[in-house]
């Protein structure tokens, strides 16, 4: 349905800052495009879009050639027939949301427009807020609205740039189940950009994993999270950790292997490997549970004692480098961190869940 295979850099001073170089074949059903910041994921949107023009390639929409450098052709935005979600709503604060979803049908009658716009309002269950005005409507309400607007030209792709980043928790959890329903209905491709590894693996069909401009894995979202195939993919999904070490003991009646880090000792899923063998762990820094104090009783195979060295706070998440015979990169939530009086120096306690630690090839 989708076929791109693009290059583009961009430049700074005469000098690359980045180098897009992708090839991409988008299935049916929804497609997520997974990565770290800066790893091209929305320059790849706005390529297919037409709002970014590659320096070379082809991409392909639908049997459609949209843009090919070698038979120069670069088929305008307003030509495309894709549907396009950003971050930011864009709706017209002066429309109505009946107004705004009617904005983008091509119908040539007023009458056929208003029906198409009320279809599109009532297929995303928000019919009974047609007369109000955006800001009128809850962040819920304005998203519907503008997958609404987006759907309305009937087109062969929809694209979607993180459109859920700015609604709470619950919303989300509602419009992601929507979404996989809506796509289903619509019978064409979605291409969703996330940062979020829960919601790639509650949406995605198929995640494409990008890591600085190229891709390195493609696959089910669940299994290319709980056992990404190498290094950069760990990496890719946020595996901040990567900790190179040694099989030192095995019980295969347990499940379990031992590796030694060469500092401390992590317990893992079980490994058929040889005493000695090296071995490298993926493991996301989210997963690690941090506390004040030695916990008795816990489910988790590893406790790890060890002191904060650094502290780095963006936003509503912190990330804290830990020393416990190893450096260790734990992610939590700044009420978290601020509960439990973190700061550089300070001793704690680190709780691993054997089934946390992925084996990397």
């Amino acid at each position: 349905m989708l076929s791109v295979h693009i290059q583009k850099a961009f430049k700074s001073d005469n000098r690359i800052t980045f180098a897009l170089d992708c090839k991409l074949d988008i299935p049916q059903g929804i497609t997520v495009l997974f990565g770290p910041s800066g790893s091209g994921k929305t320059t790849i949107l706005r390529s297919i879009a037409g709002i970014v023009e590659p320096d070379s390639g082809r991409i392909e929409v639908a049997g459609r050639l949209y843009f090919d450098s070698g038979k120069k052709v670069n088929v305008p935005i307003q030509s495309r027939n894709v549907g396009f979600v950003f971050q930011e709503y864009l709706l017209f604060p002066h429309l109505s949301a009946l107004q705004n979803v009617a904005y983008g049908i091509r119908s040539s009658t007023p009458k056929a427009r208003r029906e198409r716009a009320l279809d599109l309002l009532n297929l995303l269950g928000i019919d009974h807020a047609a007369d109000r005005r955006p800001q009128q409507l809850s962040g819920g309400e304005q998203q519907r609205v503008t997958l609404a607007r987006a759907l309305a030209s009937d087109p062969v792709i929809l694209l979607l740039d993180e459109p859920m980043s700015a609604l709470d928790g619950e919303t989300r959890v509602h419009l992601l189940g929507e979404l996989v329903e809506l796509q289903r209905k619509s019978q064409i491709p979605f291409l969703y950009v996330t940062h979020s590894p829960a919601d790639a693996v509650r949406l995605g069909d198929t995640i494409i994993l990008l890591r600085a401009g190229r891709v390195v894995e493609v696959g089910i979202p669940a299994a290319v999270f709980n056992a990404p195939r190498n290094v950069e993919a760990s990496r890719a999904v946020g595996n901040e950790n990567i900790l190179p070490g040694k099989v030192k003991d095995q019980n295969e009646q347990e499940g379990v292997t031992v590796v030694d880090l060469a500092g401390c000792q992590l317990v893992i899923p079980y490994q058929p490997l040889p005493i000695a063998a090296p071995v490298t762990i993926g493991l996301r820094s989210d997963e690690i549970i941090i506390s004040r104090d030695p916990v008795a009783r816990t489910s988790a195979r590893n406790l790890l004692e060890g002191a904060i060295q650094n502290v780095v706070q963006e936003g509503q998440e912190v990330t804290i480098v830990a020393d416990c015979g190893t450096t260790l990169k734990i992610r939590i939530t700044a009420q978290a961190f601020q509960a439990l009086n973190l700061q550089p120096g300070v001793k704690v306690y680190l709780l691993i869940k054997a089934s946390s630690c992925a084996v990397l090839p």
